[in-house]
């Protein structure tokens, strides 16, 4: 593998460089966090300001979002330390097989991804439930007839449609309800000219069943629950203080990288054991030498509020120590 790799390097040599010289460049460690959100959208029934009083329901009557974290996954890569690109002559290369050990590594960094979940999502009850939207009402007139002695005032009442209020609306719906419930305990009980049995019984009342929910979420509502995957890149840097780094804060839309609202989820590295001391070699061109690092070993945490989700243990190349490696003649 190591061979394709640097095969490929070979071949984006740039024309500047002496053909005896090789580019390659010191391996860092980044750290995808893949983390899972859950979000759940309520929606509050449009009629839920009548259910208590109409059905004797205690229902929510205000829109909701929230959302929890599920799962986390972190994922070590190993790639290019862009800032320490160095050469070495032919003969040296051969050293570059060692990558393993922590000499050479070649790659990209992470596209930018997108954080939040999209799009947003909109109540919608139109589905729900079936009511005519008028109504007829009296409504009583006056008019002036003549007689033989002169003109007389004379109520008239005519019928008149006219729009439902939302109390209205809601109190149909509270009667589907009752109406469906008593058509229901009828059937059960056998109190009906219809004959179910078998089947056709189960057929009837999951038909209830359906009609009395489609109803009912007109005065208790709804939620749309959503899971959504987030991957974060984290590259650990030896000058960031006591190495914790924030990742994201969880918000009710969901995960946020800017501003200071939601929950702070961090990446903590603490390192262990002890390295040796560092090559004083400085970065020269030096026939038969090739510079590498050695890895710091760190316990890594994800943390909320300083309570730990996630613990592992990772090597990270950029917080460790460089040294050299030479070619010995033969």
């Amino acid at each position: 593998m190591m061979k394709r790799i640097f095969a490929a390097a070979a071949l984006l040599l740039p024309l500047s460089l002496p053909a005896q010289e090789i580019p390659y460049a010191l391996p860092s460690t980044s750290i995808t966090v893949k983390v899972e959100v859950r979000q759940e959208s309520f929606f509050a029934g449009p009629y839920a300001p009548f259910a208590k009083r109409m059905l004797n329901m205690s229902v929510r009557d205000q829109d909701a979002i929230s959302s929890e974290l599920t799962r986390v996954e972190l994922i070590p890569k190993v790639e290019a330390d862009t800032d320490t690109w160095l050469t070495c002559d032919q003969e040296s290369a051969a050293l570059l097989s060692l990558s393993a050990q922590g000499l050479v590594s070649l790659g990209g960094t992470a596209a930018p991804v997108s954080w939040r979940f999209l799009p947003i999502l909109r109540a919608d009850f139109s589905d729900k439930g079936l009511t005519v939207p008028e109504k007829e009402v009296m409504e009583t007139i006056f008019k002036e007839m003549p007689t033989d002695t002169g003109m007389v005032t004379i109520p008239v009442e005519h019928k008149i449609l006219v729009e439902k209020t939302l109390e209205d609306k809601a109190s149909d719906a509270a009667d589907m309800i009752l109406q469906v419930r008593r058509e229901r305990l009828n059937i059960a009980s056998g109190n009906t000219d219809a004959n179910f049995s078998g089947e056709s019984l189960k057929a009837a009342l999951q038909e209830l069943d359906r009609i009395e929910e489609e109803y009912l979420a007109l005065f208790r509502g709804y939620s749309v629950v959503r899971k959504e995957v987030f991957t974060y890149e984290v590259l650990p840097s030896p000058s960031v203080p006591q190495q914790c780094y924030l990742v994201f804060r969880l918000t009710d839309e969901g995960p946020v990288t800017e501003g200071l609202e939601g929950i702070p989820y961090y990446l903590e590295l603490q390192a262990e054991g002890t390295l040796p001391e560092p090559d004083a070699t400085e970065r020269k061109k030096v026939k038969g030498m090739v510079r590498y690092r050695i890895p710091q070993v760190c316990k890594v945490r994800f943390t909320c509020d300083s309570l730990p989700i996630l613990q592992t243990r990772l090597p990270v190349y950029q917080l460790g120590v460089e040294s050299s490696l030479y070619m010995v003649s033969r």
